[in-house]
């Protein structure tokens, strides 16, 4: 089998598959992607969900899952959780008409910054290093030395300090450089300018577990150039899985979950506008909604001010209303002594409108609200205003 299966988000679709593709799609891509076999041998009814973007299969084959709205659009979107400042991440509708040639985009923007960051001399730092040494470096530690060697002393335990790239900033780039490469770019270039990068990077460490590197980074003056390298890496990581398997053709996927997507640019935008309103925002803070501590919700945003809740949020990237939403909103309501809640779809045409109140001790409204999902970066930026807009006139009512 060869060339591409195209489907869009939450579509369904009978496809062709191999023992092999379909192996993989249960083992790795459930219950993102779904497949049931049909009556006709190999033949699949395959089913997306929220993820977008596309999987290497087994033999060359590529699965390419479209999103709803616009391939601008969806750059917008990732433009604006990863680049809020809008520094390095720039509209060029014309690089890019589908997710495959998005994802090139992207790649290419990482390797220019990485190629620009080795061009000026990668960051380096001291670190304190115990080894075991034929000849003495820096200080020696007896006492270790004795219980490591008592009889053979050929080697010395030592301390010293080691000025090396090895650092955490570094560590991130060469593990996005290395699940970047078994990836077959249209653009050829690419693969030669990732193998660079990374022999420019082989004196440090490559580490699997580099995505947790983030949460303990912190910029200063030496590693602020990093920046937009380092946002980059997220955006790709985030989304990017790699099996490390020997082979040809190591498993490759880049998916990005729309649910969550369109949660953290809401996220963005209430940030972004929430120092002018003197209010927090607290995004996926767990709360409970019971006395004894059992039962625990977590809202995509809470509005604080000086620790009190004043409006409680959740994005639902879903086009129709759920009673289900409707329940988790209560329970948010209940849980932050809150009258009133907003669920925020996407805009179409029949997306729900207006509020709904629910009876009870104290009537909890809940609000819809919309974001229009169309155009690219200005025209989701102008929405974005538009939806932090609508809330700052419900934290009036509510102040």
């Amino acid at each position: 089998m060869s060339g591409e299966i195209r489907l869009h988000e939450h579509e369904k679709q009978t496809v062709a598959l191999s023992p092999e593709e379909a192996a993989l799609i249960r083992r790795e891509l459930s219950p993102a992607i779904t497949i049931w076999p049909t009556y006709e041998p190999g033949r699949y009814e395959m089913r997306t969900g929220s993820q977008v973007g596309f999987v290497t299969l087994p033999g060359g084959r590529t699965l390419v899952i479209e999103p709803k709205v616009t391939i601008e659009t969806l750059f917008a979107l990732l433009a604006a959780v990863y680049d809020p400042a809008r520094e390095f991440l720039r509209e060029d509708p014309q690089a890019y008409t589908d997710v495959t040639a998005l994802f090139e985009f992207v790649v290419r923007i990482f390797a220019t910054q990485v190629e620009d960051l080795i061009a000026r001399g990668v960051l380096r730092a001291y670190r304190s290093i115990v080894d075991d040494l034929v000849a003495v470096r820096g200080r020696l530690l007896m006492a270790e030395t004795l219980h490591r060697r008592p009889a053979l002393r050929d080697r010395h335990a030592c301390a010293y300090s080691h000025f090396t790239p090895d650092v955490e900033e570094n560590r991130i780039l060469r593990w996005t450089t290395f699940c970047l490469q078994p990836y077959r770019y249209k653009e050829t270039s690419l693969a030669g300018r990732l193998r660079r990068v990374s022999g420019a990077l082989s004196r440090v460490t490559l580490d699997p577990e580099a995505r947790q590197l983030f949460e303990r980074l912190s910029f200063h003056r030496l590693n602020d150039p990093y920046r937009p390298a380092l946002a980059l890496a997220r955006l790709l990581l985030d989304h990017l899985t790699f099996s490390g398997t020997a082979g040809e053709e190591p498993f490759l996927a880049y998916l990005v979950d729309m649910d969550v997507l369109f949660e953290r640019y809401v996220g963005v935008v209430l940030r972004q506008t929430a120092w002018a309103w003197n209010v927090q925002v607290l995004e996926q803070r767990s709360r409970y909604l019971d006395v004894s501590r059992q039962v625990e919700v977590k809202p995509d945003v809470i509005l604080t001010w000086q620790g009190t809740p004043l409006l409680v949020l959740d994005a639902k990237y879903k086009l129709a209303a759920a009673q289900d939403d409707i329940y988790q909103m209560l329970a948010y309501c209940h849980a932050l002594g809150l009258q009133e809640g907003v669920l925020v779809h996407p805009a179409h045409e029949g997306a729900p409108s207006g509020v709904m109140t629910i009876r009870g001790p104290g009537d909890v409204r809940v609000r819809y609200l919309t974001l229009d999902l169309r155009g690219g970066l200005a025209e989701v930026e102008a929405q974005g205003r538009s939806l932090a807009e609508k809330v700052v006139v419900l934290l009036d009512r509510t102040g």
